[in-house]
Order: structure tokens, then sequence, then C-alpha cells
């Protein structure tokens, strides 16, 4: 502290004092006067002299003798008894007169000996149980009896787990010898040490002062009064004044003496009228201090509750987007304002301010900063009039992130910036696309389509994750891009250089557990292909292949007609890729090719089973439900297959029971419509079996019974039968109903001729009434098969001729076969529960087939 002579200034406080007489007890134990140092209220103790009763309105300071005299004084005109206290402090000790039990408020004004261990269980016992303490240091440094502790020193040693929220800056940290006027001061219109009774404080004056740190994470309530110039209110450090509440006391921080020295004292003192210093409001801010630490009144000790409700945990939310922030807090008395803050490691402290003194309205609308992490969350902090506080934060850490646009390019050229790019939600990043010397721009690839041979490429207002690949061509070629989805591969890959007039092909195969959805060429369907071949190319070209999780099972119909009653429906998987029954329904993707009528219109995916009013496939009570939904008439549609084998068996008919389930309300309409394909690329509509325009709400069902299928279905081992669902044609209001299927039955329709159609005479005599034979095959004994024991293969032959019987897997791969010339008539072989290489076949389902020049026969073997 800096101290110079300077005349005596009288400072006058024109208040009424307070209706409920309060007690103030200065320190003069900790060697106040230590040096030229003079922090008393008199240089009569424990009682100042003339009486106290004396003062008035318009006493001067200069009554009592002392640095801090026009402090007690303002007291007393504020209705308070002063006392000094000269001796140990304690707390509940009743023999003391000057016990702290019996005060209001505890004023701390540079202390020069440490405090005994009692005396700081006193202090702060005196606190926590509702006492007011004002803490004034001094610059590091300022020993003033070489004891080697100076004030700074010895606050942070009455408190060092930061149990009040402060530590005082001592030798080594920043900031702990400071002179600085400082008008930085808190904002909120509800904060009673800026804004009190003395008026408002406007500044305040450091001469040679240390800062103080701020420990949110100890204590929530501690909160800046002033800060260094320049220094944002959510700082932590570089605080000149701070208050704190602990317990159901409050406490006042400050760090230089300077402003609380009135100019008048003992003759030979260094003196500073810091109290009445021109361009600050040191008084004010002191005495609106003094005043909102003092005991409350009886009956508001209760703090407010708090409990915040968004973010609760597991949020993920971006950078720059807007999010409501949402509380509860209620009080005993009333909640005067909400503070807000956000914490970066997990809740372990809060020191991001994001609003203060906010009224109670349980909701702000924050925008993310730009704070990336996973370990983010956020506190309100709820005050009611007395000063009480209490806190209500996040259960679980939220996540703070961007947007990725991840980025690349292929060989011949560069795309820049590359790699992972961060976005924030509602910006835009720019890429520039550059060819090397000897390459041309191909294609480059927005999310996957094509947005042509450009240079450049901007993302605006992203809302999501994106990619961005650019392809180049050596000058003269041509590019091929292929890429594969999720589930399988496709070979080669990427950006493919053929020369003009060239050949490429492509093969394509699914992973394990998936199946090939769908092969687009130039954005249109070739079907599920495994293969594909582009001739005489002459311009640049894409295909793309797609995958479905769980690989298809069409039903063999020559072991027997099909039928499904959906009793196991509440068991099904998504992707139909359980439950009993389910294997055989596929779902059809969103806008895909050969989606009938129109795939542009299918914008329901079927693969994932929905429930409520949500367009889809639902799991019925005993049946499957199809739902699309929109306000526009035949705008979208959702759609499922029924894989059929009709290997050796000719198409016989389909046959199914419907119904309308209520939606919600409304009268739009829906409709069903019924397609067939031979391979599962060209449909055809069956429309004797279509159901259209049944409206919602509007009870309705029947039974498609018996509709012959086609005949190019016959002895087609991919023939399907798509149910497709679609949003028809009239109604007003609400909302589309659902259709309920349930009952389908697939029939075939016997055998193919034993001479195919073409064949030459094999010259046989044709056999007797006696001895004819039909071709068949008998079920697999035993079945299930118990492991290496193997099972009886038997078939029977109508012609003398080869056959052969196979086992395959469900992904239609053979594993095991028996061929041979047979006569005609039964014949049996013996699988003995290897594969063909030898090895022990894995546990499962596999299809036994015959295959002869007169067709076939398929039947299903288990093996335990």
């Amino acid at each position: 502290m800096r101290r110079l002579l300077l005349p005596l200034m009288a400072f006058l406080l024109l208040a009424a004092p307070a209706s409920a007489a309060k007690m103030a007890l200065f320190d003069n134990a900790h060697a106040e006067q230590a040096g030229n140092a003079d922090w008393v209220i008199d240089d009569t103790s424990p009682i100042p002299s003339p009486a106290q009763s004396g003062i008035t309105p318009g006493t001067a300071e200069t009554f009592w003798n002392g640095a801090i005299s026009a402090w007690g004084v303002a007291l007393v005109k504020r209705g308070y008894t002063v006392h000094t206290n000269t001796a140990a402090l304690t707390y509940g000790n009743v023999n003391n007169t000057y016990d702290l039990s019996k005060y209001d408020v505890l004023v701390l004004c540079e202390p020069n000996t440490l405090f005994s261990a009692a005396e700081k269980t006193a202090i702060l016992n005196f606190v926590l149980n509702g006492g007011g303490l004002v803490a004034i240091s001094d610059h590091s440094g300022s020993d003033r009896n070489s004891d080697g502790a100076d004030s700074p020193v010895i606050f942070n040693d009455l408190d060092p787990t930061h149990l009040l929220g402060v530590h005082y800056g001592v030798s080594g940290d920043a900031n702990n010898n400071i002179v600085q006027t400082s008008t930085n001061v808190a904002t909120a219109a509800t904060d009673s040490i800026i804004h009190g009774p003395m008026g408002n404080a406007t500044g305040l004056a450091y001469h040679n002062g240390t800062t103080l740190t701020l420990y949110p994470s100890v204590n929530a309530s501690v909160r800046g009064e002033v800060w260094m110039t320049g220094l944002a209110h959510t700082s932590n450090t570089g605080v000149m004044f701070a208050s704190s509440v602990y317990g159901n006391g409050r406490v006042a921080f400050e760090g230089d003496s300077s402003p609380s020295d009135d100019g008048t004292g003992a003759s030979g003192n260094n003196l500073f009228n810091g109290w009445g210093e021109s361009g600050a409001t040191d008084s004010t801010l002191f005495v609106n201090a003094t005043l909102w630490v003092s005991r409350r009144t009886a009956g508001d000790t209760q703090p407010p509750t708090v409990s915040l409700t968004s973010p609760a945990g597991g949020e993920a939310w971006k950078v720059a987007s807007s999010h409501a922030i949402t509380w509860t807090a209620a009080d005993n008395v009333g909640v005067t304002s909400v503070d807000l803050a956000y914490s970066t490691d997990g809740g372990a402290s809060y020191p991001n301010t994001i609003a203060t003194g906010l009224t109670n309205s349980g909701t702000y609308t924050w925008t993310i900063p730009n704070a990336p992490g996973t370990t983010a969350r956020v506190r309100a902090t709820a005050r009611d009039a007395a000063g009480n506080a209490g806190t209500g934060a996040s259960a679980s850490n939220f996540t703070i992130d961007r947007w990725t646009i991840t980025a690349s390019a292929g060989t011949g050229g560069s795309i820049s910036p590359s790699g992972a790019v961060s976005v924030s939600e509602g910006g835009s990043q720019a890429f520039t696309i550059a060819a090397n010397s000897g390459y041309t721009i191909a294609s480059v690839l927005v999310d996957g389509a094509s947005v042509g041979a450009v240079s450049s490429y901007t993302f605006s207002n992203v809302t999501a994750n994106h990619t961005i690949s650019a392809s180049f061509a050596v000058v003269g070629n041509f590019t091929i891009t292929a890429s594969a989805g999720t589930g399988g591969t496709i070979t080669p890959s990427g950006a493919v250089q053929v020369a003009s007039g060239g050949s490429q092909a492509f093969a394509i195969a699914a992973s394990g557990g998936y199946s090939i959805s769908s092969v687009l060429v130039d954005g249109a369907s070739v079907g599920a292909v495994t293969s594909y071949t582009f001739s005489n190319v002459t311009a640049n070209h894409t295909i793309a292949a797609s995958f479905t999780a769980g690989v298809p099972s069409a039903w063999p119909m020559a072991s027997g007609n099909y039928t499904e009653s959906f009793a196991d429906i509440a068991n099904w998987a998504n992707n139909f890729a359980s439950g009993v029954g389910a294997n055989v329904w596929g779902a059809v993707p969103v806008q895909s090719a050969g989606t009938i009528p129109d795939g542009a219109k299918t914008t329901v995916s079927t693969a994932t089973f929905t429930t409520g009013t949500s367009g889809g496939v639902q799991r019925g009570s005993g049946n499957i439900v199809l739902l699309t939904t929109g306000t526009t008439d035949n705008t979208s549609a959702d759609a499922i297959d029924l894989r059929l084998d009709y290997t050796g068996i000719q198409a016989g008919t389909l046959t199914f029971d419907w119904s309308v389930v209520f939606n919600s309300t409304g009268d739009r309409k829906g409709s069903l419509r019924v397609y067939t394909s031979p391979d599962g690329a060209t449909f055809t509509e069956l429309s004797a079996a279509d159901v259209l325009n049944f409206t919602n709400n509007v009870a309705g069902s029947g039974t498609v019974s018996a509709v012959a299928l086609p005949a190019a279905l016959g002895n087609s081992a991919n023939a399907r039968v798509r149910f497709y669902y679609h949003n028809g044609t009239g109604g007003t209001t609400g909302s589309r109903p659902k259709i309920a299927i349930d009952n389908v039955a697939v029939t075939g329709g016997g055998g193919f001729a034993a001479t195919r159609a073409g064949a030459p005479d094999d010259g046989r005599m044709p056999q007797s009434a006696a001895t004819r034979y039909s071709l068949a095959l008998a079920p697999a004994q035993p079945n299930p098969v118990p492991g290496a024991d193997g099972a009886e293969l038997a078939f029977t032959l109508p012609h003398p001729g080869p056959a052969r019987v196979e086992l395959l897997d469900l992904g239609g791969r053979r594993i095991w076969s028996a061929a041979g010339e047979w006569a005609a008539g039964p014949h049996a072989v013996r699988w003995n529960g290897r594969t063909a290489d030898g090895g022990v076949a894995r546990v499962g389902v596999y299809f036994v087939r015959l295959v002869t020049p007169w067709g076939g026969r398929t039947g299903r073997i288990v093996l335990l």
C-alpha cells in the first residue's frame, strides 16, 4: 500500500439508521497497527471515544481517530454499534464480552499476524452460522512486523482449501502488486454490493494491492464484483473485489487497504485518503459490502432449490447452434435472480459464464460456444433477496462438437482443405479442387451424388455431416467412379480410368450377413447383379452397389406351398433378420430403382420396424401393417417383398386378408397395390390383388382370394411378390389409414414337363403304367441330423439318366453334392455331415436340392 500525507477530508454519510440495530466488530488483535499502519476505527478500544451515541447524520469521520474511522462512523449512521477486538477471537465463548456470536459482522483489515487454529475455527464457524466477514488484504510483501507473514499469506492460511471460494495473490502469483483504478464492475442489477443502500459503486482504486483468484468449483456462490481493466466478467483471475456465501453467512474480499483509509490516524503514520478519493467510489463499495454481509434477519437463511432439466446429459450440441437451457427454481421467500455457467471438465469447475442476473423464467436460449469436448455440463445458480444461493447442474456430461465434412481426392489431383473438416452449425465451408499436370478433374461427388467436374464447391448453412470426393482422369481417358455401401465391396473401386472405347468389368460381392440390394449404373438400377461390364466407354460413368443386412432366403415352393399367419411377428427383428417366418420377407430401400410404380415416391424405409403414427412397416397384433404419410396425394410410398423360389414349379395363386387400421384422426385415403417379378428387377402389377382408396377411420376388410400369379414366375429361384402401399387419392383432413395384411398364402401349380421343349428324343421306351415313376425328393432321414451320424437323402427319377443331389447353405453356396447316372425309380445317397473338402459342416439349416434333366426338387435339412 502506498500512503501519502494529504489534508484531512470529511466524508459525510447522510442516511437514516436501519430499523434493527446491528453489531460490527473491527479487529485490532493481529498487528493491525504494526509499522506505519493504523487500521483501527479509534485509538481508544474496545469502545471508541467519544461515545457513538453522539454521532448524527452530520458527524464528520474525524469524530474518532483512526485510519478507518470513517468506516466505523458510517456504520453507526446506519444504526450499527461498533467495537474493536483486542484479544484472541472466539465464537461461542460466553465469558468473552466480545465473542463473535454477539456480532453481525467482523472486519479484518490487513491483519499482520497469523490466526491461531482456534481463531480460524471460530471465524469460519461464525460465518457458517450466519455471520458476515469483510476480509481486506494488502499487496504481496506488505509484512509490517517482519514476522514472515503478510496479509495475503494470512488470509490464505485462514482458508487453505478455498471453502470461501477465494485465493489472495502471493509471491509468484500474477498481479500480486498492482496500481490501478478500475471501473470494470459487475453489471447485474440485483447485485446489492454494486447497487446497494449507499448508492452505485462505479469504480475501485488500488494503490499497490494484490488480486484475487476465484474457486467456483469449491464454492459455487463466489463471484467477482470488480475486475482489472479489460478482463471479462467470466474471468476467475485478476479480480479486485469479490463476494461469496458460506453456509448461512456471507463474505466480502478485497486486496488493498488503501481504499479503506480515510486519511486520519495516529501521529507519525503515513495516511492516504482512499475513502474519499476522487474518481473512485471506494467508500460506497465498502459500506454496501458491509451491509450485505451482515447477519441476515432470522427466518431467511434457506437457500433456493434448483433443478436443471436441460441439458440433462447425453446431448450432442453443435457449436453456434441454439438450444434452450431449462430449469426449475423455488425459494421459501422468492428467487430474485438466476446465473448460468458451463463446465468443460465434467462438472469439476464452472469457470465459464453463460448469463447472470436472469429472471427466474425457467428457460434461456444459449448459443453454443466454440468449446468442443465430451465433458460439458451446465449449472444454474438461483439467488434470493437475502443472498442465499442454491445450484442445480446437468446430471451427466453432454457433448459440444461441430459438423464434419470429410474431403478426399483420388490419384491425379488434390482437394483443399482435406480430411475431416469441422464446421459450426449454420456455417459455410469452401473447397478447392485442382488437377495435377497431365490430369483433368473427372468428377466431384457431394454426399455420393455428382456435382460435375467442378474446381470449387461451397457447403452453406451446414446442419449435417457431409462428404466431398474428387476424382481425376488422365487427359484423354474417361473415369468410372465405383462405390459400395456398407455390407459389401465393388472391385475395382474409386475412380477407375478407362481408355476411350475400352471396356471395364466390375465384380460386386456382399459381406457375411449381407446381401446385394441394388446396383445403380449412372443412377439407374441394373438389378441385384454380381457383376457388370462397361463396353465401348466414351464418357464418364458411375456404378454404385448397395447392400441389405441379412441374407435373403426365398421360400422353396418345391417343398410345399407357402403360408404366413404372422403369429410370431412380435419377435421379428429389423431387416426381417430373425423371427419365425421372417426370413423370406425383405425390405425395399428408400427411393430404390425397381420400386413400383415410382422409385422417387418410396420415401419410407421398411428395413426398421416403427410404431405409432410414423410411416413404415409395423408389427401388428398377429399381422403386418403398412403406413405412409403425407398431405399430398400419391407422393410417398413404402413396400415389402415376399421372396419365393419356384425352381421346378409352375406359378400358382396368391391369397391374403386385409383390414383397415384406424390411424389417429382424419379421412384421408390409402392404397395397396401388388406387383410380381421373376428376377427382383422387373415388376408387373397384379391388379386383381390391389386394394385401392380405403379410408382412414372407416372400417374396411376383405380377402383377396386365389389371384393367379403370372406364369413368368414359374421355375424362377428369385421370384418376388411386392406389397406396395402409397398415400391414395382423396380425403381432406388428418392422417392416412394403416392397412393390416394377414394370412398370406401362395401356391404352386405343379411341375414342368419331363422332356424339356426342344430337347431331342432320347430313344427311351415309355414306362408301363405299373412301373411309371414321378420326379420326387423325399424328406431327409433323420431330420434334424444328429451331427456326424449323417442322413439318408432319398429321391425318385421318372426316367433313367443323370441326376445330382446337393446341399446349399442359406447364402445359396453349394457345400456338398453326389452325382451319377441312375435308373428310373427310387434311389438314395447318404450325407455324412461333412463338406465337399472333408471339413465338418457347421450347425444350421441347409437346402437339399435334386437336379435332373426333367426338373428339380428342393427340401430342407437341419444339422445339430
